[in-house]
């Protein structure tokens, strides 16, 4: 992220119940994930809120963000491409 110049910032918690109240939308990096935000949720109105993230994605096929850990240096570089198409996907999405 710091070689594409995107700020680092930020921390990482587990998805709870209220999170499916108080957001509009979820995004699951893969469906294991995916899987288990779906278990929290209460109704389909919750459900539909939890998404994959690749599915917005329109330069890639691929349904999951795999984990960049395994692929060393290029598994990063694959897994931010990823992540700017996706949100480069979900920013027209929403506009």
């Amino acid at each position: 992220m710091r070689a594409r110049e995107i700020p680092v910032i930020g921390r990482s918690r587990q998805l709870d119940s209220f999170d499916l109240e108080h957001y509009d939308l979820i995004l699951a990096m893969d469906k294991d994930n995916h899987a288990g935000a779906l278990s929290l949720a209460r109704g389909e109105e919750q459900r539909e809120k939890v998404r994959l993230f690749c599915e917005f994605c329109t330069e890639h096929t691929v349904d999951e963000v795999p984990d960049p850990y395994y692929g060393g240096d290029q598994g990063f570089e694959y897994v931010m491409a990823l992540i700017e198409d996706g949100c480069r996907g979900l920013l027209k999405k929403l506009s």
